[in-house]
């Protein structure tokens, strides 16, 4: 890494120091839009990305768009944890006193 000399008022040399830091710690500004994902993440966000394609195009048939949507669901459930119908309406009753 260069030298960088920093003068308490000099904001020119403030913004190089920063600079300096930020490429010396391999930091990069990501364009707008852009996300890190790792390498295991990404099969399953093209196939969710697929699943919703798919569902856009079968919007006039319910049966097919619901379960393109569910199979979407399924692939992003890889990368944020197993969430079902189940799981759910266990939460959902989980509020409510029945029988009582």
């Amino acid at each position: 890494m260069d030298e960088v000399w920093v003068v308490r008022q000099d904001r020119r040399r403030h913004e190089l120091l920063r600079a300096k830091l930020l490429e010396a710690a391999g930091w990069q500004a990501a364009g707008e839009g852009a996300f890190m994902a790792r390498a295991r993440h990404l099969e399953p966000l093209g196939r969710a990305a697929s699943h919703l394609a798919a569902a856009r195009a079968s919007a006039a048939q319910l049966e097919l768009f619901a379960e393109e949507l569910r199979l979407a669901q399924a692939a992003l459930s890889e990368i944020t944890g197993e969430f079902t119908a189940d799981d759910l309406l266990g939460e959902i009753f989980s509020k409510f006193c029945i029988g009582k």
